[in-house]
């Protein structure tokens, strides 16, 4: 496997386009693809596997970017060049912790400024068919949700997508690059392109910005990817208890 020495920097505006781009890429597929399949009668079906289809190109980009290196195809190299290291004894804690602080940090945020959100959202509000693939109370990827546990796996496949396919990209492969360009200010950089991307939906780049630069900042701390991993999936799963929820009724 290449060291880290031999991992090619990434230049500021690359990765402003990368961001950028992929935050172009979720919207034109939330508010033009998505809604056009679903007036010409496209299934539910179809229009799920297109909501999740970003998610999936995260997923080939990182490693075809890990590949291009000349990485071996193992187990133990990825997780070596994307930085996934086991966390031990009292680091467990500390992560607890970490996890905890961006939670309530998103959750504060959102308390705090829900008048500016709320005016966001309004303005740019997502359609229709949106709203029901991200579970309304009632709905989830068009189907009524009460009783219906089978969406529940439905959901997991969206959910894993979402959180293992960003974190391959942006903090397994792109960061170890952004690093070698930015060094010790890397985790601001990191943290600001990576709200930056979530401005497909601006109200909640809004509630993204400050665990986003913290967890960027404890990334670069512990030169561990694991952390943000763990919170990045606990943050998501807010919404996983809520369909759990709905579903029971």
């Amino acid at each position: 496997m290449k060291s880290q020495s031999q991992i090619k920097p990434i230049a500021f505006f690359t990765s402003l386009v990368i961001f950028l781009g992929a935050a172009m890429l979720f919207l034109i597929n939330e508010r033009v693809v998505i809604p056009s399949l679903d007036q010409l009668g496209a299934s539910q079906l179809i229009l799920f596997l297109t909501y999740i289809s970003p998610f999936v190109l995260f997923f080939i980009a990182a490693l075809y970017g890990y590949r291009a290196e000349g990485n071996p195809w193992n187990w133990k190299a990825l997780k070596a060049r994307f930085r996934y290291k086991p966390i031990k004894g009292k680091m467990w804690l500390w992560t607890l912790l970490f996890v905890a602080v961006d939670v309530a940090s998103y959750i504060l945020v959102y308390k705090l400024a829900f008048p500016i959100v709320k005016k966001i959202h309004d303005a740019f509000p997502a359609p229709e068919v949106i709203t029901n693939f991200m579970n309304n109370g009632e709905t989830f990827a068009g189907f009524n949700v009460q009783g219906n546990w089978w969406l529940l796996g439905l959901f997991l496949m969206l959910y894993f997508l979402n959180v293992v396919g960003e974190e391959v990209l942006w903090r397994g492969y792109l960061w170890p690059r952004q690093e070698l360009t930015h060094g010790k200010h890397t985790w601001i950089v990191h943290g600001l392109l990576w709200t930056s991307f979530h401005l497909f939906a601006p109200y909640n780049a809004i509630m993204v910005l400050p665990g986003a630069l913290f967890m960027s900042y404890i990334t670069q701390k512990y030169q561990n990817n694991t952390i943000f991993l763990i919170s990045h999936a606990t943050l998501n799963g807010i919404p996983l208890i809520m369909l759990i929820m709905n579903i029971i009724g």
